[in-house]
């Protein structure tokens, strides 16, 4: 609301004619100038009510694809409830691939690693060798042709046993490089104990590892004929009665999907079992359940027109915004009614659907639950399915539920990017929309402030005048009353 003060106008103003400060301010108030100003304030505040509803439904927005994430998670599907007789002698899991199953399992031998220990140098690990040359070891592992792999060390005379062991380690993972593509490491590590140069293979089995290069300088770090070889063995287990060797204790690829982990060897048998964990994603599918029905609650009340047929009607904030609509209607269609390809499922199979006539979102997980027991691979595709490229870092392309809803909510929040455009968010050009109203309602309000203080001052300097003029009138008027009775004393006296 648009305020007039008394600043500027004298305190004194009014004295003959009767007209004060607070009589300028009704005539002001009465003018076009100030019912503009009026108006140009009550339509920033209707603008930055409706920015402010805007603002709530986009943090409710937000926390929402929040919710819709979660359902692209991996870890809310690849979950098995894991069970074991004895964790100390075997231990299982499993993904969405695993079938529900219960395993015997009895652990023979354990995988170890081969390892070299070099014989023991005379000076301190932290003393210049004095070594010139290359030390060249050869992988346990080959590469993907079923080549050798070996691996040069460079060695100067600076050079300490400590130096030796990290420059060894320094090869030993692979590495992935910007574009994602993968060398391999040597997978040999080197530790330097009691002055003794030790080489592990990182990868248990029975495989071999071995030093070669200069013979000074294999002789000179200990790895020559003196250097002891401890030969890695595989695993050896009974998996419901079948014997199987692997060179690992983390077994990956005797039932689809499951890992078997052994930890140590005994006579006894372990019973592993693995159920589907539904939990995750139950929850998960309520908590977006949940935080859809607060956005929607929230969007209908913005759009409430309340009751028409009433005098004092109160709407939503936003009534009639056709941005805001439409969102309520992609919504709601796109939460019942999603279009999945390569999906055979929808919404009400695992679950999901309206449970009133005022559109309140619900779930059934039972319907859930019992989607998931007969296909858990199905359920977590009709959700979230994704293409990588092959290394499974870089995402291709993605479809599902999930996705479709997120698109949506995506163009209020964060706008479209192309490949040589980026498009504002709704939202955002709502918001800019609101500020540049607000920004132009402000200039105008400035010229009417101005146009109402120039009114102010002619005001003041009109009724200034005319105080001025009843004071001299009042003057001449003492004088004459004044003089006219001086007169007429002296007349009767004569």
């Amino acid at each position: 609301m648009a305020s007039l003060t008394t600043d500027g106008i004298s305190s004194t103003l009014g004295q003959y004619s009767g007209i004060t400060a607070n009589d300028i301010i009704t005539l002001l108030q009465s003018s076009a100038a100030y019912q503009n100003e009026t108006n140009a304030q009550n339509k920033i505040s209707s603008i930055q009510t409706q920015e402010n509803a805007w603002n709530a439904i986009s943090t409710q927005l937000t926390l929402f694809s929040t919710k819709v994430k979660a359902l692209q998670s991996d870890d809310t599907y690849l979950t098995k409830a894991a069970t074991t007789t004895d964790s100390s002698i075997a231990t299982i899991s499993g993904t969405t691939a695993a079938s529900q199953d219960t395993y015997d399992l009895k652990v023979d031998q354990l995988a170890t690693a081969t390892s070299i220990t070099g014989t023991r140098i005379s000076t301190s690990s932290k003393t210049k060798l004095g070594l010139d040359g290359t030390l060249t070891l050869t992988s346990p592992d080959t590469d993907s042709s079923g080549k050798a792999l070996t691996f040069d060390i460079k060695l100067d005379s600076s050079d300490t046993l400590n130096t030796v062991a990290t420059k060894i380690n320094a090869l030993t993972s692979d590495s992935t490089d910007a574009d994602g593509q993968t060398t391999q490491g040597s997978h040999i590590r080197a530790s330097v104990v009691d002055n003794h140069l030790v080489l592990t293979s990182t990868t248990s089995g029975a495989k071999t590892i071995s030093a070669g290069g200069d013979s000074s300088v294999v002789d000179g770090l200990g790895l020559g004929s003196g250097a002891t070889t401890t030969s890695g063995q595989n695993a050896k287990f009974e998996l419901d009665g079948m014997s199987i060797e692997r060179d690992s204790n983390t077994i990956t690829d005797v039932v689809d999907g499951t890992t078997f982990n052994l930890n140590k060897v005994s006579d006894s048998h372990v019973t592993l079992s693995l159920t589907n964990d539904t939990s995750k994603i139950t929850s998960a599918v309520q908590d977006m359940v949940n935080s859809y029905n607060t956005l929607m609650s929230t969007i209908s009340s913005d759009l409430s027109v309340g009751d028409p047929t009433q005098t004092n009607n109160t709407t939503g904030p936003l009534a009639g915004d056709n941005d805001l609509i439409q969102l309520q209607s992609s919504l709601s269609s796109l939460i019942t009614n999603p279009k999945v390809a390569g999906s055979t499922m929808n919404a009400s199979s695992v679950g999901i659907s309206f449970v009133d006539k005022n559109g309140t979102l619900g779930v059934d997980t039972d319907k859930l639950q019992a989607a998931i027991n007969n296909d858990p691979t199905a359920v977590k595709n009709f959700f979230y399915s994704a293409k990588t490229t092959a290394s499974g870092l870089v995402t291709i392309s993605s479809s599902g539920y999930s996705q479709g809803i997120l698109d949506l909510v995506n163009k209020y929040l964060s706008g479209v990017t192309g490949a040589l455009t980026a498009n504002k968010s709704i939202i955002q050009i709502k918001t800019d929309g609101y500020q540049s109203q607000i920004k132009d309602l402000n200039s105008q309000i400035s010229d009417f402030e101005n146009t109402l203080e120039m009114q102010k001052q002619q005001y003041i300097d009109t009724f200034t005048r005319l105080d001025q003029a009843m004071m001299e009138g009042q003057s001449q008027l003492s004088y004459f009353t004044s003089s006219s009775s001086t007169l007429n004393s002296s007349a009767n006296q004569s």
